[in-house]
């Protein structure tokens, strides 16, 4: 393949959003709002272009005002969402307009969100990165159903069985005042969530440990833990940093509200709250949540043997290059990196001939949980071959990979294989390569002999290491 310069290569890599304005000057402000080294801003002047560059740019967001010349925001809104190309894509609505039929007009023409002007850049910010991760979750969605309709066989009927019902979502209000607390549960009563009331800052992290809760609604001004210990606790813990956080309170000033950013919250609204803004928080945050939590059991739902490793658990060779397949090609499309890692057990046959291939086998299924906790939901571990598995991270350039590499090694090195399997030996070590498309490879092959290259170079050079371009 012809090679990019690394300028022009990042410049693709970025988020690109479009910004719909009549106004010259506000869609200059927004534009200044995102950062450029995160953003790339894509811009029109009204609905209709608003649909034309939608189609032919395939934004990651469109931040669109409603009161424009030609198509206004909800017209550009209904075409945009009828569209197969382009439904997928978040709409923000950003409008001077006030009043609570604005907004439901906006969420019955499809829109995600709604802000309203004037627009606080960290509150920006914070909307078009939650939107931006809900994007990706329906797109890495698309790809893992694709995958598996052209690999698993259904068996008989599975084609018209339905998925199974599930519980309603569990919102949890973290509320003291009783009278916010009738408020909220009037303006949430007609949707299909189940929702929980405390009062205690210390008793939501209990809860939100047990794993049933699929969204917090949390006050800061709380009587034991405040709302923003909350926030700290609920995200340094593994089980349960990607549980959205919407806060609702009377603090209006930009500290708490950066704060709340800071500590990764999902929203951020001032009482006194509007029920429409409220719904429509809680029903993308709760997708947002359902999204990612069947992207996490994907092969466990509606999957049979052909997709999955009868040994570790993870994928298997044939659903890994479908899936890198589909990632290539559709990274083409949107302009965004994808990484390959190739990570091979040093010295297995030693392992194996010394111990068993009993040992083998569970230093084997032992290293695939490792690696599996070790890297994003959206990324896909599967098992290559033998000693050998294929990590594929979507959204990743060369240096993203080798910082996931660098955190399986580290992962490896401390995970204690003995405490597990008795037999194993002291340390195990892998050798890696990271590869990542389009700057090594131009197609699926050529990726995955560029990173095995590199894995090969890694063992050549005294194992125990990783090697990459970057």
């Amino acid at each position: 393949m012809e090679l990019r310069d690394t300028e022009t290569i990042y410049e693709s890599f970025r988020k690109k959003i479009l910004i719909v304005d009549d106004s010259p000057v506000t869609v200059a402000l927004f534009a200044r709002m995102l950062s450029s080294d995160q953003f790339q801003t894509v811009r029109a002047s009204d609905g209709k272009e608003a649909v034309q560059k939608a189609t032919s740019e395939l934004p990651d967001l469109i931040l669109m005002d409603i009161m424009m010349p030609e198509m206004n925001g909800f017209e550009a809104a209904r075409k945009l969402k009828g569209d197969p190309r382009t439904r997928d894509i978040p709409i923000i609505l950003i409008t001077a307009l006030d009043g609570v039929d604005n907004k439901l007009a906006g969420r019955e023409a499809g829109a995600e969100d709604y802000l309203a002007k004037p627009v606080r850049p960290p509150e920006l910010l914070a909307r078009v990165n939650s939107m931006i991760a809900l994007k990706q979750y329906r797109d890495q969605l698309a790809i893992r159903d694709h995958s598996q309709r052209s690999l698993v066989i259904p068996k008989d009927g599975d084609e018209v069985r339905e998925e199974p019902q599930k519980e309603l979502p569990t919102v949890l209000l973290v509320e003291d005042n009783e009278g916010d607390v009738k408020l909220v549960r009037h303006f949430l009563k007609n949707l299909p969530l189940r929702l929980q009331r405390i009062a205690s800052g210390r008793e939501a992290v209990r809860l939100a440990q047990s794993g049933k809760v699929d969204l917090i609604l949390l006050d800061i001004l709380l009587p034991d833990l405040d709302g923003f210990e909350v926030c700290r606790q609920v995200r340094d813990l593994e089980k349960t940093r990607d549980i959205p956080i919407v806060v609702i309170t009377c603090l209006d000033d930009m500290d708490s509200r950066v704060k709340c950013i800071e500590l990764d919250t999902d929203d951020y609204l001032v009482k006194p709250i509007v029920g429409r803004e409220l719904q429509a928080r809680v029903k993308v945050l709760l997708e947002k949540k359902k999204k990612l939590d069947k992207l996490r059991s994907h092969y466990e739902a509606a999957m049979n043997s052909s997709i999955i490793d009868w040994l570790t658990g993870v994928y298997n060779h044939g659903y890994f290059k479908r899936t890198l397949d589909l990632e290539i090609k559709k990274s083409l499309r949107h302009r965004y990196p994808v990484s390959l890692i190739m990570i091979d057990i040093d010295n297995f046959k030693t392992y194996n001939d010394t111990h068993g291939h009993t040992v083998g086998d569970a230093i084997l299924k032992e290293l695939a949980v490792v690696i599996k906790k070790s890297v994003r939901d959206v990324d896909v571990v599967a098992r290559y071959g033998g000693d050998e598995f294929a990590v594929v991270l979507p959204y990743s350039d060369g240096q993203g990979g080798m910082t996931t590499a660098q955190r399986i090694d580290q992962a490896i090195k401390t995970h204690g294989f003995t405490q597990k399997i008795p037999a194993a030996p002291p340390q195990v070590t892998v050798s890696m390569g990271v590869a990542w498309y389009p700057t090594d490879a131009a197609q699926v092959d050529d990726l995955i002999h560029s990173a095995d290259q590199r894995l090969y170079g890694a063992k050549h050079n005294g194992k125990n290491q990783i090697s990459a371009s970057c």
